[in-house]
């Protein structure tokens, strides 16, 4: 293990040390200027791809972390980085044009043999999720692209799974038809933005993780790397009839409020 760090702290110093000698010569060949304006808008790109090498080493070392989202964050970084060094004409907006990168992370999985996803399922009383042990139905999807928005009016709440690639997720329980008993949703994904909005005559339970990005559940805030709220009603363990949501996401802003 102790070899292993070294070699990703070697590999990590290495990529540093070249892209900082490219830097300066594309500078001292006057290709790049490095006489810019110092703001947020000119740090953040490399604290992007910072917090992506990070991840990506963790994933090498075993010590959690991810290599897609670690690759993916390094590639947008050093983009971005570009664009400021006068490069490449690339900005924020433009990440929905890295979507060629899903097809590559899909090979990858599929050449190493894929990675089994893990399903989750609240308990009896919402207090801890666990692998389904029974057959309980629920709507399942899986997008790599897309919007999602559960706003109609007198919409139905039922049981469900839904993960997605890069996109944003909307719902408005206010105008929905939520049946009694105890409702699990779960919602994950790799980017992307979730907003709930609950009325306040109906209790429910929320579990909140993010990695890189922020949550807002009930007045409670938490933003930064590697956030986590879980939330409850006080009246949720009684209710006859709840919501339990389970929001998984690697990056975004999750947002949860009753009205």
């Amino acid at each position: 293990m102790i070899q292993l760090k070294k070699r990703a702290a070697n590999i990590l110093l290495a990529v540093g040390l070249v892209a900082i000698g490219a830097i300066l010569l594309l500078a001292n060949l006057e290709i790049i200027s490095l006489e810019m304006e110092f703001s947020w808008a000119t740090i953040y790109p490399f604290l992007l791809a910072g917090i992506g090498l990070k991840l990506w080493g963790d994933s090498l070392l075993k010590q959690g972390g991810s290599w897609t989202i670690g690759s993916f964050l390094t590639v947008f970084g050093v983009l971005l980085i570009l664009d400021r060094f006068e490069v490449i004409s690339f900005h924020f907006g433009d990440v929905l044009r890295l979507w060629p990168l899903l097809f590559i992370y899909i090979g990858f999985s599929i050449f190493l043999g894929g990675q089994k996803t893990r399903k989750f399922e609240f308990d009896v009383n919402g207090a801890s999720y666990h692998e389904p042990s029974s057959g309980k139905r629920r709507k399942s999807t899986k997008m790599l692209i897309g919007d999602h928005s559960y706003n109609d009016e007198n919409w139905k709440v039922e049981p469900m799974d839904l993960w997605n690639g890069i996109g944003d997720y909307k719902f408005d329980f206010t105008r929905a038809f939520i049946p009694d008993g105890d409702t699990p949703i779960i919602v994950r994904g790799w980017i992307g933005d979730v907003k709930m909005i609950i009325p306040n005559n109906v209790p429910f339970r929320v579990e909140a993780r993010i990695k890189t990005g922020d949550i807002k559940v009930a007045g409670q805030t938490a933003d930064g790397l590697r956030r986590e709220i879980v939330y409850e009603t006080d009246d949720y363990q009684s209710a006859n009839r709840r919501l339990s949501l389970w929001i998984d996401f690697n990056i975004g802003s999750i947002k949860v409020e009753r009205v």
